[in-house]
């Protein structure tokens, strides 16, 4: 497969995506160009990676067919060509943008882009590495029982920016709850406490529209360090280019959007029939609630994530993973804790609550 390196008009060297400016700079020659520098560039490379592929594939034929049946398991790898420096790179299936390891120059895989996998949007990162590995460090220094020898800037340094796909929804249902509503009011007299119950037939309808449902769409990523960075502003998203991945990461789904239909279902069934209780003003209220999903769109998105790993020297197979949000910064991730220092810390309160149980027996006794 062919890979797009997105290159600069001035000296042709290659172009990385800047969140700081959100452009393109040339880190030869210092040019920077906006988008729309390269909008026209777009279907000059993708003709070129096209014309590449196929003037690859006759002479490779063997060697694929060679490579498939001595793979463990072919179906998640794919070799691409360096267009800078012809070196032929494995990846998994997946990957629609790396660096060449030999020669370093940013490649979008443009082939594996195709009309069903081609994203509908993009969101840019806006946190630049640099920024990145910044907030991190300010993020563990707060935390006061992480070991001090635990993170070095050098190892943060090798944090990663990947842009990782997900499934944006949004939907229609239409709600109904049945039930009955209480309210109750007491009164007194001189002889009696008069309670009274007041008895409503509650029936509510309504529809209601959801949006910006996240869901990712990729099998291997981590749920819960995904779900942990959230929100994204996904107002700010752009239409989908390959130059945004140009000197980042990104993988490409695995996943259709129907694959959630039934838990988002359910997940808007909750949200509606709280919306219907909620709203309804009664001291009490018991009923059943139903939703019937009457629409839903799914947009397929690459979002912006700084990730980082970080060896485990107590567990060598299972890593520390840090997760950041590409445009607003928020961090989440399991941090190891000093056992040292919490047991000092503990000794040391244990200690000085005894002094000041000591001290005032002294004094009131």
């Amino acid at each position: 497969m062919a890979g797009v390196t997105y290159k600069c008009p001035s000296c042709g060297a290659y172009l990385n995506f800047e969140p700081d400016s959100q452009k393109w700079k040339c880190p030869f020659c210092d040019s920077v160009f906006a988008e729309d520098a390269l909008a026209d560039k777009e279907e000059q490379y993708q003709a070129e990676a096209d014309a590449e592929e196929a003037a690859q594939q006759p002479e490779e034929a063997a060697e694929e067919q060679s490579a498939q049946e001595t793979a463990e398991d072919p179906s998640q790898q794919v070799t691409y060509r360096c267009q800078s420096c012809g070196s032929e790179i494995m990846t998994d299936e997946t990957t629609v943008a790396t660096h060449c390891y030999y020669c370093h120059n940013p490649v979008v895989l443009q082939g594996k882009l195709t009309a069903d996998m081609r994203p509908d949007k993009v969101l840019p990162f806006a946190i630049s590495k640099e920024k990145a590995v910044e907030k991190f460090m300010e993020w563990v220094g707060k935390k006061k029982y992480v070991p001090a020898d635990f993170f070095s800037k050098a190892q943060v340094e090798m944090m990663s920016g990947v842009y990782y796909p997900h499934f944006v929804n949004s939907a229609t249902v239409d709600a109904a709850f049945s039930g009955t509503g209480t309210n109750t009011s007491t009164s007194y007299t001189m002889d009696y406490i008069i309670t009274k119950t007041d008895y409503y037939q509650v029936e509510r309808r309504g529809r209601i529209r959801f949006g910006n449902i996240m869901r990712p769409a990729l099998k291997k990523v981590n749920k819960k360090l995904a779900d942990g960075i959230h929100p994204f502003p996904l107002e700010k998203a752009k239409d989908f280019s390959g130059a945004y991945l140009s000197g980042f990461l990104a993988e490409r789904r695995d996943m259709d959007a129907s694959e959630y239909t039934e838990d988002i279902r359910r997940e808007l069934e909750k949200y509606s029939s709280t919306m219907l209780r909620e709203t309804a003003h009664y001291g009490s209220l018991r009923g059943d609630s139903s939703v019937d999903m009457r629409s839903m769109d799914s947009q397929y998105v690459l979002l912006p994530t700084w990730v980082l790993t970080y060896p485990n020297k107590n567990k060598p197979d299972d890593p520390y993973y840090y997760a950041m949000n590409g445009c607003t910064g928020e961090i989440c991730g399991k941090l190891p804790i000093d056992k040292g220092k919490l047991w000092r810390k503990g000794l040391f309160i244990g200690l000085l609550v005894f002094a000041i149980a000591l001290l005032a027996s002294y004094f009131l006794f």
